[in-house]
């Protein structure tokens, strides 16, 4: 959400890929190898870093392999593969060791790290066709689970499955030989992944050595819920290859995109989600996506969308420094289903409480994966409102639409503009462009939303304690509290990108106030509150519309004929604190 940019600028066919990200076919020339310098190494689920013993890997760059890929049919893997090999040699000194591998092809392999291998850091080199890459330092850890995904990209609905062909899904039907549902509290449900821990059993001939719940202290976590796994280790017959069996809680709120985690080893796995539906459902219900563009999502499709937001932010840095802004942003494309769960599209019901993971910028955070495909609308949007005559809002280098409407405080110099986003209708319109048409759309901004507690609240917030936030004012519409603890990870001023995890709550505008359960807030790692810092953590309070209620929906012309499948043009009068977690 824009406010956060003011903060600082039994299944063998499924058994065969579930564990591994998306195979990238490449017709590059043989060369010298070249691991990527940035995430070049990752667990194959999940795509977060360190190598866990006994687990599958990716690897990611050129010259890696041949131009076609090569894979192994099934166990045993070999230590070469059509002429590639990894090695991992101790920094400490000793001699190297080598993986297993399952596939090779010029821009991505993907291999298994022996049970056996010590924790510690190691240069990890590959070598095809008697020429070696230079080496990659990479952690070698005992636990570092992650589940496959709808996407194979560690992102969005976990490809989760139950004992009888069936996926879960959004809708009940078919893709293929496999049924699809969405669950219902107490079903039993398997993940699948990799990175549980060492497993001897299982490297050469895909054993088992049982359940490693206890000795591994896996846990998954719905919903915030924590449930205890009735099996998590090896699937037999599949060398590195985890199945977590567990039931899905009875207290669970029913969604579309249920948070889902694990636990293994004192680590966290990637974020996804589930899809829970009500009792007596055959879909899960989204106030925001009809049952028709959920199918669409099932079947491997994509939702042509476009967002457009009107923020009207407050942003308090430190007790004495803060900033105002109102801006105007959005974007036209086609969402994939990973894209659509860490966006604002995925909205959940009044009462409810999320997880979401996020990478990227500070802008990127706010508004979440953006659209697979961009979409061009025109070369700018024009609002018009009450404090508003025809202010543009450019097309950006990256398909996006941007401006800054009004400024004042540290973060610019005085102020810029004057406050433009007031109570009352504003008009979003543009003139079309080479993917999308012309277009109108409305929407009505409350203008009483205050946060009526924000000053009291601890700092750092207690996680092991409910939290209470209070507001007076929004409208009919509905309040999101959001919550995220921020770790950057590279870059520098506006191109600063950073990893988030935070929870998102709803409520009803009229509720007045809403209580964080404890045990979303303790799914937050320990931050500061200092913004200026490599972590810090921050607490949203945000005064959005009811898409339910068709506040804000539009619709506009696609170019190449038809419609996009959803417009929604939102508001957000909202209020960003600077504090820690702990």
């Amino acid at each position: 959400m824009q406010a956060w940019r003011n903060a600082r600028s039994a299944l063998e066919p499924m058994r065969t890929a579930l564990f591994c990200l998306l195979l990238v076919i490449s017709t590059v020339a043989l060369a010298q190898p070249v691991i990527r310098s940035a995430n070049g190494v990752l667990n194959a689920s999940s795509g977060l870093p360190d190598v866990a013993k006994g687990s599958w890997f990716v690897i990611f760059g050129t010259g890696l392999g041949p131009a076609t890929i090569a894979v192994q049919s099934g166990p045993p893997y070999p230590a070469e593969l059509s002429g590639t090999s990894i090695a991992f040699t101790p920094v400490s000194g000793g001699a190297p060791i080598a993986a297993l591998m399952y596939y090779t092809v010029a821009t991505q392999i993907a291999g298994l790290l022996p049970s056996g291998t010590p924790t510690g850091a190691y240069r990890v080199t590959v070598t095809h066709n008697q020429q070696t890459s230079a080496p990659k330092t990479v952690n070698v850890v005992d636990h570092n689970f992650g589940f496959a995904t709808e996407t194979a990209n560690g992102q969005g609905p976990a490809q989760a499955t139950y004992n009888d062909y069936v996926l879960n899904r959004f809708t009940t039907g078919t893709l293929g030989q496999w049924g699809l549902r969405p669950a219902s509290p107490g079903d039993l449900m398997v993940l699948w992944g990799t990175g549980l821990g060492p497993d001897p059993a299982s490297d050469i001939s895909g054993g088992t050595s049982g359940d490693q719940t206890a000795s591994a202290q896996v846990s998954v976590i719905v919903d915030g819920i924590t449930v205890t796994p009735l099996y998590a280790g090896r699937s037999s017959g599949s060398p590195g290859l985890d199945q977590i069996d567990f039931l899905v809680p009875a207290a669970v709120t029913p969604g579309c995109f249920v948070s889902l985690h694990v636990m293994a080893g004192g680590r966290s796995s990637n974020l996804g989600s589930i899809a829970v539906a009500p009792a007596g459902h055959d879909a899960c219900v989204s106030p925001a996506l009809t049952q028709a563009q959920l199918q669409k999502l099932d079947a491997g499709g994509t939702l042509t969308a476009g967002g457009i937001q009107l923020a009207k932010s407050a942003a308090a840095l430190t007790s004495t420094v803060s900033e105002s802004t109102d801006t105007a942003a959005g974007w036209f494309g086609k969402y994939t289903v990973d894209a659509v769960a860490n966006s604002n599209l995925a909205v959940v019901q009044a009462g409810s409480c999320f997880l979401v993971q996020r990478p990227g910028t500070i802008d990127q955070l706010g508004f979440g994966l953006p659209p697979a495909q961009i979409l061009d609308a025109g070369t700018q949007l024009t609002v018009n409102g009450p404090s508003a005559s025809n202010k543009a809002v450019p097309r950006q280098a990256d398909g996006s639409y941007l401006a800054t409407l009004y400024s004042t405080g540290v973060l610019g110099s005085g102020a810029t503009g004057s406050p433009t986003l007031t109570a009352g209708t504003y008009t979003v319109s543009g003139a079309g462009g080479a993917g999308v048409g012309a277009f109108s759309a409305s929407v009505t901004l409350p203008g009483d939303f205050v946060w009526t507690n924000q000053s009291s609240l601890a700092n750092p917030v207690p996680r092991a304690a409910p939290l209470t936030v209070r507001w007076t004012g929004g409208g009919d519409g509905l309040v999101v509290i959001l919550g995220a603890a921020l770790t950057q990870t590279a870059g520098t001023g506006a191109s600063e990108t950073f990893s988030a995890l935070g929870f998102n709550c709803t409520a009803a505008a009229s509720a007045g106030s809403f209580t964080v359960p404890s045990n979303i807030l303790q799914q937050l790692p320990a931050v500061s509150g200092d913004a200026t810092g490599t972590t810090f953590g921050l607490l949203s309070l945000f005064a959005v519309p009811d898409s339910s209620k068709a506040q804000g929906i539009f619709n506009a012309p696609l170019t190449g004929g038809g419609t996009i499948d959803l417009g929604v043009l939102g508001y957000e009068v909202a209020f960003t604190r600077v504090l820690g977690y702990n």
